[in-house]
């Protein structure tokens, strides 16, 4: 929606499904500060596939090999190397009347390289992408930041707000506020109905297949907090709901 009225800076996302791309957002306005399943790269060669083309072996519970690496183990004239000696020792071992283990095979085997999805695991690096984005292209442009359904736990993710110039308005929008961060404005509730409330107060068309075209949204504030609102269903939808599972419990 924001990118569609023009409103659209930057998408710093932490998914990994890549939901925003199959969503319309622009490769050149989304970081995906995780990476994401959306490619994949062999650890052996750097050969990148869409990421969909390793699915199935993913879900058969195979690993999924690198294809470029395959033809090439396959070319005419391939042949295998014999591995470098690792001394007298193992070379009487290799003579010796016990099995040979894998690591003392006489012949160096190659395999096809392993297919990682560019995801970033826990201890890793994130892109260079996300802190050049941040610090030399959006610091000096946003006019307005937008915090979605995250609790803001994991760095270095969780610092972009602090970054960020102190003046710019910042709204936090959750199903529960956070106490290690201060927002501007904390809008609570269901990302969905949050979402769609805004757009129904900035007269913005909204439609979706899972939001009911005459649902009504009821805000209010929060107690103590002059800058928390709450976002729900109305208290008349409820008691319909609650009504209507009465009246199907009861019926014969």
């Amino acid at each position: 929606m924001l990118h569609e009225r023009g409103k659209l800076l930057t998408n710093y996302s932490q998914n990994i499904d890549n939901l925003e791309i199959k969503a319309g957002v622009p490769k050149d306005k989304l970081i995906q500060c995780h990476g994401s399943f959306g490619t994949a790269t062999c650890i052996k060669c750097g050969y990148k596939v869409n990421g969909e083309s390793i699915f199935p072996d993913i879900k058969a519970g195979i690993i999924p090999r690198c294809t470029r690496c395959v033809q090439s183990l396959r070319a005419p004239g391939k042949s295998v190397k014999r591995k470098r000696s690792a001394g007298p020792e193992k070379k009487k071992n290799r003579w010796s009347d016990r099995e040979d283990s894998s690591d003392e095979s006489e012949y160096d085997i190659p395999d096809a390289g392993v297919m990682k999805p560019d995801i970033t695991f826990f201890g890793e690096s994130l892109p260079d992408e996300f802190s050049r984005r941040l610090t030399e292209h959006d610091r000096d442009k946003v006019d307005l930041v937008i915090v979605i359904g995250t609790s803001l736990k994991v760095t270095p993710v969780s610092e972009i707000v602090s970054w960020l110039p102190s003046h710019i308005p910042q709204i936090y929008i959750s199903r529960q506020a956070v106490n290690h961060i201060n927002f501007d404005i904390d809008l609570l509730g269901d990302c969905d109905i949050v979402v769609t409330e805004l757009c129904k107060q900035l007269h913005w068309p909204f439609k979706h297949e899972m939001v009911p075209a005459d649902q009504n949204i009821y805000v209010s504030d929060v107690e103590g907090y002059p800058s928390r609102h709450a976002f729900s269903l109305t208290p008349v939808e409820l008691e319909e709901d609650e009504e209507d599972d009465e009246e199907d419990a009861t019926t014969p």
